[in-house]
């Protein structure tokens, strides 16, 4: 919102936010999707079954004729997600920020936060996949005869689990995008699973920074109802589901965990953050309780959100390993 990072935070998970978990359908010897490869039963799936019609907004249903076999997609999550149903073959090209998997198509400039329909009709498409859109470009790119999917950050596990099983009947790759999705509910139920109850039962509370400037989530969020899901409590209660605290106000709050969204973006580490004035009378401080997150699966909403849930669980874990469970403030 007031800068790079958090504006690209918050469009990601929630937008994020916002923000997609991904490539190949296949799975990793720990049982996480794996969005880097795909097999060859989910690159020759038969064209059979279309038309289609997919709804991502009840009020826009969106009739697809034949498979897709040109994809430009300008949402980073929604790459991650075709990757992973199988339909990665089929993508042209990419957005600047769809950084994932590697052999995306990612095309510098091409942007999904301002979309220009001469610079995605230059790649021939057949089926445009956009995080939203304003009436000029759903009119362009319909007089060019494309099929359009504008498809909104997800509000919930339950809204990603709909739009990649949406998105898998979409491009025809819906038995994928099922496999996909029980693969990742199976991961998220053993990755909570895995949490001592004393952990969530604690009433342990948290700092979430999106940015530097200070930008958290609240329980609201998509995130926020992750860490629920652990019996973690945002110190942002109430309010607007993103918010700005000041410096005092997260010291007053005194958090047991702090999880940082930022790092890779703005080359942050744990001690960069004990250094902030005044942080070091923090607990979550104090007692090193700092946990770095991978920056764009904390704030895309597809298939790597079981990753995020894992990487969660194996933090909180072990914080129950090393150390007492510490009393809540």
């Amino acid at each position: 919102m007031v800068s790079t990072t958090t504006s690209r935070s918050i469009a990601g998970l929630s937008v994020l936010v916002a923000t997609a978990l991904i490539a190949g359908c296949s799975s990793a010897e720990d049982g996480t999707v794996d969005s880097g490869s795909s097999t060859e039963a989910t690159t020759t799936q038969s064209k059979e079954g279309f038309p289609v019609t997919v709804t991502f907004a009840p009020e826009a249903p969106v009739t697809i004729e034949d498979q897709p076999e040109r994809i430009v997609s300008l949402s980073p999550a929604i790459t991650e997600t075709l990757f992973a149903v199988g339909a990665g073959d089929h993508v042209v090209a990419v957005d600047e920020y769809s950084n994932y998997p590697e052999d995306a198509p990612l095309v510098q400039g091409l942007s999904g936060f301002t979309p220009n329909v001469e610079s995605i009709l230059d790649y021939d498409p057949d089926l445009v996949v956009l995080m939203s859109a304003d009436d000029s470009i759903l009119t362009g790119l319909d007089a060019a005869g494309v099929d359009t999917l504008v498809i909104p950050a997800a509000e919930n596990l339950d809204e990603t689990y709909s739009q990649i099983e949406q998105v898998g009947r979409a491009t025809g790759f819906e038995d994928q995008a099922t496999t996909v999705v029980d693969q990742m509910k199976t991961a998220i139920d053993a990755a909570v699973a895995t949490v001592p109850e004393e952990v969530k039962e604690q009433g342990l509370t948290y700092f979430h920074e999106l940015g530097s400037d200070l930008f958290t989530v609240s329980e609201q969020t998509y995130i926020g109802q992750i860490y629920d899901m652990f019996g973690l409590t945002s110190i942002a209660d109430g309010g607007d589901a993103y918010s700005q605290l000041s410096n005092e106000a997260i010291i007053a709050a005194n958090p047991d965990l702090i999880f940082l969204s930022d790092a890779k973006a703005e080359n942050l580490t744990a001690e960069d953050i004990a250094a902030r004035p005044g942080w070091d009378t923090i607990d979550a401080v104090a007692n090193g309780r700092i946990y770095i997150l991978d920056d764009d699966i904390a704030s895309r909403w597809g298939p790597r959100v079981s990753q995020l849930v894992e990487e969660i669980a194996a933090q909180l874990n072990q914080l129950a390993s090393s150390e007492a469970v510490p009393a809540a403030a």
